[in-house]
């Protein structure tokens, strides 16, 4: 699979159909144009891994496999301004904060593979529906 970060922030592109006000413990803001430009070797070796993704019970949960590794849970989803949310379970994020993961599942839903749930606030979440 080879593709390029989206430009295309949520305002422009079709709304989400789901939300979410809620990730894993740990969950953190995620700029992946930034993360594509400053840390291209994680994202590249998204771009050229053998990958299996799993949906989960909710629509920011996926079991993600990369190069046949042991799947790792991961949790993603958008901020209405276009960043992203996230949470992996790997040792990578664990100590950067990003990994090919998050990366992957980035990038499917860039080439609209995957759909992603927005991120609300709790505030919003009231109001929401």
């Amino acid at each position: 699979m080879k593709t390029a970060e989206s430009p295309t922030t949520t305002s422009e592109g079709s709304p989400p159909d789901q939300w979410i006000s809620r990730q894993p413990s740990g969950a953190r803001d995620l700029d992946f144009q930034q993360i594509r430009e400053r840390q291209s070797a994680t994202w590249n070796t998204a771009l050229d891994a053998d990958v299996d993704v799993t949906k989960g019970s909710r629509p920011d949960l996926f079991l993600v496999s990369v190069d046949d590794d042991c799947p790792v849970n991961c949790s993603l989803a958008e901020h209405p301004n276009g960043t992203h949310a996230g949470w992996c379970s790997c040792e990578a994020f664990q100590t950067t904060t990003v990994c090919p993961h998050l990366c992957v599942l980035r990038q499917y839903a860039a080439l609209g593979d995957l759909a992603l749930p927005e991120r609300i606030s709790d505030s919003q979440s009231s109001s929401a529906v």
